[in-house]
């Protein structure tokens, strides 16, 4: 009764999506950590990232960019939320904003829904459904302006325990 509760548990303790072996265990059977693989499974598996805060952290993303890619261009935002190839890209965007006397506004930023998402240790890619609504402002003018709702694809990592944005890519 004890190894099927504490089996029960370990099952139920596992988030979405993630896959663990599991032994039959008969009543008398002894448990023993030794036995198991799926104990050491589980604690590995416990380190990625859900969808909730895969999701979470494409929100704050997408609030964060007014005040990233407009004055004062928090850098510092940036490197809190994202790392890699949109890291080094957006601080080439940012330079090219100051260099052009140009900023972007935002308004509408949300979340659709959630299309897929999968994670593996260190590493998982979400594709949201994402409405934005952007103002490109270049001397005091505006030079482009958009409402859309688009499927992007964002893969992230974990650098020293913090998850970040490390890529994006408009799929449609």
């Amino acid at each position: 009764m004890k190894a099927t509760l504490l089996a029960l548990t370990l099952i139920l303790s596992l988030s979405m999506g993630q896959i663990v072996q599991a032994k039959t265990l008969t009543e008398n059977e002894p448990l023993s950590l030794q036995d198991s693989p799926t104990v050491t499974e589980i604690a590995q598996n416990t380190e990625s990232i859900t969808i909730g805060k895969a999701a979470d952290l494409v929100t704050e993303w997408l609030n964060a960019k007014s005040r990233i890619f407009a004055p004062p261009f928090d850098r510092e935002l940036l490197g809190d939320l994202t790392t890699g190839t949109l890291y080094i890209d957006t601080l080439k965007a940012i330079n090219f904003l100051i260099e052009n006397n140009a900023y972007y506004q935002y308004g509408v930023q949300k979340i659709e829904s959630i299309e897929r998402f999968a994670a593996s240790g260190n590493k998982a890619t979400i594709e949201v459904k994402v409405t934005e609504d952007t103002t490109l402002y270049t001397q005091g003018k505006v030079t482009e302006s958009s409402f859309n709702t688009i499927l992007v694809r964002y893969n992230l990592e974990k650098w020293d325990g913090l998850w970040k944005i490390a890529n994006s890519q408009v799929l449609n």
